[in-house]
């Protein structure tokens, strides 16, 4: 039995419905985990667990028959953007092995959303880190005065995402197109629930 790896510290991780958001200071990018790997992840933060247990763990959060090849293509996933500590640890998997288990996993009738896989953004500084003022459309702001190019216009200004935009607009890297997150983004469209732009 091979030791899991663990997560590696100074993650920020926010819940979206099922899905998870994790923000990586260390390289300033923003992570998308669909729920496979969010569930996977999650479950290695909490520690304590076998891959038997995880197996069956995910089975029952995710509500699908238990396979033991979600496990290794979720960590393959977490691997390559970074997510784990730097362990000894099997290679990640070669894209014929995952091809291989992708199909094997569509075969039994494993819904294709449940196929682990992480979208990754760079964030930008200026957002994650909140210095720059900026008058431009989605800059950073504290106050409608820092807005000019808005200036006169009632429907724009330094909003509740403290950028220079519409009211709801929401900066890239932020949340979008969910119950209870930003209706639309300031620049740039919304892919897999996060502003890019």
């Amino acid at each position: 039995m091979s030791v899991l790896p663990r997560v590696r510290t100074g993650l920020l991780r926010h819940a979206l419905d099922d899905q998870v958001l994790v923000y990586d200071s260390r390289d300033d990018r923003v992570h998308l985990l669909d729920p496979t790997t969010g569930c996977v992840f999650a479950l290695l933060e909490e520690g304590g667990w076998t891959r038997e247990g995880i197996t069956i763990e995910l089975a029952a959060r995710l509500d699908v028959a238990p396979s033991e090849d979600f496990l290794p293509l979720a960590l393959d996933q977490l691997r390559k953007a970074d997510l784990l500590e730097p362990a000894v640890a099997p290679a990640p998997l070669a894209d014929v092995t995952r091809r291989e288990m992708v199909r094997k996993l569509a075969l039994t009738g494993a819904a294709t959303m449940m196929i682990p896989a992480i979208a990754t953004l760079s964030a930008r500084r200026g957002y994650a880190q909140g210095t720059p003022i900026s008058s431009t459309r989605c800059g950073p702001c504290t106050e409608d005065e820092q807005c000019p190019d808005f200036a006169g216009d009632p429907t724009k200004g330094c909003n509740e995402y403290n950028i220079c935009a519409q009211a709801g607009q929401a900066p890239p890297g932020a949340p979008c197109g969910l119950p209870g997150s930003a209706p639309n983004c300031c620049q740039g469209s919304c892919s897999a629930n996060v502003c890019v732009g």
